[in-house]
């Protein structure tokens, strides 16, 4: 005959709270795991509609080509540590077209930078229509405001006369490790920017 163990009620009470208690964060675990898996899925799936959307509105492009290049540049690769030369083909597929200031040009446009002022560049560049920003060209615009890790280098398109604008009443118009300050300004490059 086997002889069982007796342990008192308080034991065998305490030994199934634990047991439950260990259940229970286990089935809480799971269900944030899927949560966020669900939720996370959906801001991925965000991108490539938010993309060929702000590409269509761009004449002459193959927006499904254009998300094609551009999506090679970070499959299969960290997406925040994917080197800048990984970029170059869809840089190239949509190059920015600045008229540098030419004499004969009519319809040439300053580009304008900003840091910390973007609501109030873009108002400005909507009334004014010599200046253009780097979000009113097809590569600006399809990415603008949505989080990627890129390439840098909006700056090396510049030429001419550009313009920065800055918000002057507050301490710090601009971060100095900000895009801005890190890498265009310091991209800008005489004589290809005069001003």
């Amino acid at each position: 005959m086997e002889h069982r163990e007796y342990r008192p009620p308080e034991k065998r009470r305490r030994r199934r709270c634990i047991i439950l208690s260990v259940v229970a964060l286990l089935l809480l675990l799971i269900i944030v795991a899927v949560v966020l898996g669900l939720s996370l899925r959906q801001n991925t799936n965000k991108l490539k509609p938010t993309f060929i959307a702000r590409c269509q509105e761009f004449k002459g492009y193959d927006c499904e080509k254009m998300w094609d290049v551009f999506e090679q540049a970070y499959v299969g690769r960290d997406p925040c540590d994917v080197p800048m030369e990984a970029y170059d083909p869809f840089i190239a597929a949509a190059p920015l077209k600045p008229a540098c200031n030419r004499v004969k040009n009519p319809h040439h446009k300053t580009m304008m930078f900003w840091s910390k002022t973007k609501d109030l560049v873009h108002d400005f560049t909507e009334k004014r229509d010599c200046y253009v920003t780097v979000e009113d060209s097809l590569l600006g615009s399809v990415l603008d405001g949505l989080t990627w890790c890129g390439k840098e280098g909006s700056s090396d398109v510049a030429c001419g006369d550009v313009t920065a604008m800055l918000n002057g009443s507050i301490v710090t118009p601009f971060h100095p490790a900000s895009i801005f300050a890190s890498i265009e300004v310091k991209r800008f490059d005489y004589p290809r920017v005069k001003a």
